[in-house]
């Protein structure tokens, strides 16, 4: 039985948690278990080389070039030149279409990207798109899911986190998997670094 003292001191601070190190790699996890999900993954030296690669898979997949990025987004800053014959659209995309976002983190253990609402990340933007293109830095890939909650700052806690693990898909209609049920069709991630 806790003595008062020791009691009162555990409901103000409870003792730390601490989580067994992960043993893999986080970012071959990370591609290995995306891919698992069908996510597609496209490994780039540099974000400046995104705008290119997402020519070159739109060119090679038949798509029409033109591609949706939230007009507050940073990826706007992104070198478009390079992607000859690609525009960039500023409106939300529909279920045709494809659009362009920045993931703030990515999960090993489940191949799973993680995007913080705020200003610049509208939370709908993931829903909304056929097919999406996601951009992450490799060193944003953290080994679990607790890993991402332990970063974000309790004074900044966004309204939403949303967690996207490969392409949209239900087998609810004669157990038979339909892509994109209730978002995209295709994930393609952008991995860079």
């Amino acid at each position: 039985m806790l003595s008062l003292n020791k009691a009162r001191r555990f409901r103000e601070m409870p003792p730390p948690i601490t989580w067994p190190a992960g043993s893999v790699d986080p970012r071959a996890s990370f591609i290995a278990k995306a891919r698992s999900s069908a996510a597609q993954i496209h490994e780039i030296h540099s974000m400046e080389d995104a705008p290119a690669r997402i020519a070159d898979v739109l060119r090679a997949g038949g798509a029409i070039m033109q591609l949706h990025i939230p007009a507050v987004s940073r990826l706007n800053a992104l070198p478009w030149s390079r992607a000859s014959g690609l525009t960039i659209c500023a409106e939300p995309p529909n279920g045709d279409q494809q659009a362009l976002s920045a993931a703030d983190y990515g999960i090993a253990e489940t191949g799973t990207l993680v995007f913080l609402s705020g200003p610049t990340a509208p939370s709908s933007w993931h829903f909304r798109p056929g097919r999406e293109f996601v951009l992450i830095e490799a060193t944003k890939i953290l080994s679990r899911f607790e890993d991402v909650i332990g970063r974000i700052e309790p004074a900044s806690i966004p309204a939403t986190i949303n967690l996207i693990t490969g392409p949209s898909r239900t087998a609810d209609i004669e157990q038979t998997i339909e892509m994109g049920a209730h978002g995209p069709r295709e994930v393609h991630i952008l991995l860079c670094g």
